[in-house]
């Protein structure tokens, strides 16, 4: 009896918790504005569980979280009216040039985005920005690649505007 009323006790809890899915993007465009959303939210440790795997494997996520929050910190950071632009499927190549790391599997693409970046270096200021963002899609899923010299070297990284994801 103690069986019974334990197993429907267990049934009920799983029936009641919602399944808890992983994020399914359609479109590379719809990944790279979450991407853009949780950076700017300074959700860094989401946006370095979408690296690469390659990436992942020379970029300590304590170094990549260090280093953001850091700059993001120290300049005041402010990342507005982000707009991604439309995506195009390229050549593995592209990716390979630029960034070594990368590995010949899935399917590549770049696009454009493009913000407002609030800063305080000398003052507050604000400027338009453009960056090109580079994806990998395997199955279903999709990866971003981000060029990691520059967390590595902190001296350097700290006194650079442009740092983004």
């Amino acid at each position: 009896m103690n069986n019974k009323i334990i197993f429907l006790v267990v049934l009920l809890i799983f029936l009641a918790t919602p399944f808890v899915q992983a994020e399914s993007f359609k479109s590379p465009e719809d990944f790279t504005e979450y991407i853009y959303a949780n950076y700017a939210a300074e959700n860094f440790e989401e946006v370095y569980n979408n690296f690469a795997a390659e990436l992942k494997r020379i970029l300590a996520e304590e170094d990549y979280l260090k280093f953001q929050q850091h700059n993001f910190e120290k300049y005041e950071l402010e990342y507005t009216e982000i707009e991604v632009g439309t995506a195009e499927e390229i050549e593995f190549e592209k990716i390979k040039d630029k960034f070594d790391y990368a590995e010949d599997f899935g399917r590549y693409y770049k696009l454009q985005v493009s913000y407002l970046l609030k800063f305080n270096r000398l003052g507050q200021r604000e400027e338009r920005s453009e960056k090109d963002v580079y994806l990998r899609k395997i199955n279903d899923d999709f990866q971003i690649f981000w060029d990691y010299k520059s967390a590595l070297n902190d001296d350097q990284a700290a006194d650079r505007d442009d740092q983004d994801e």
